[in-house]
């Protein structure tokens, strides 16, 4: 079984992504904040990141160029975030615009896991 770790700040959006990756089988590890998220990855198995790039206490762009430097530097990151980051900027693999249509984000990390 994959596991899709979720970095997402804002609860009710964490709840949707979580929901949407269970019902297709997914293994889910969420996380509120950067601090819980490091501290979760000490006992973690990911074989993608899904990030929300507008966190609150740490840049969700540095973020990224922090995991890639950490034991996680061949897993797939797909960013998210209401607004575009510049494309020279961005440390992931992907990146999804919210509001996230469903079908859109499960193909996008279908493709990410190589399973579409």
């Amino acid at each position: 079984k994959k596991q899709i770790v979720v970095l997402e700040n804002d609860p009710d959006i964490r709840l949707i992504i979580e929901y949407i990756l269970k019902g297709e089988l997914f293994d889910v590890r969420t996380y509120s904040s950067a601090d819980d998220f490091w501290k979760g990855l000490e006992n973690c198995q990911a074989d993608l990141f899904l990030m929300d790039i507008s966190l609150l206490e740490e840049s969700g762009i540095d973020l990224p160029h922090q995991l890639k430097l950490a034991k996680a530097s061949g897993i797939p990151i797909i960013l998210m975030s209401v607004v575009y980051p510049p494309a020279t900027t961005l440390p992931a693999q992907d990146f999804i615009r919210k509001p996230f249509d469903i079908d859109d984000l499960v193909e996008r990390v279908m493709k990410q896991l190589e399973l579409s």
